[in-house]
């Protein structure tokens, strides 16, 4: 159980990093317009904050739930 619940939030945070990251490439590919998507850095912003959360989270879930190494 443990090690399922890991991956399934592992992939989750992954996922929301990917979606941002390729949202963002988006906005900066000069042959896309979007109209509705005036405040370009607003959006942007909130796409960056969306990625630092979602690693945080990442590393918050190795650290206290990662496997551990033994010696």
């Amino acid at each position: 159980m443990r090690d399922k619940l890991y991956q399934a939030l592992s992939a989750r945070y992954g996922a929301e990093i990917v979606d941002a990251k390729f949202k963002i490439d988006t906005f900066l590919d000069k042959t896309i317009i979007i109209p509705e998507h005036i405040d370009i850095t607003g959006e942007i912003d909130k796409l960056l904050q969306i990625i630092t959360d979602a690693e945080d989270k990442m590393a918050t879930l190795r650290q206290l739930y990662g496997r551990k190494e033994t010696d």
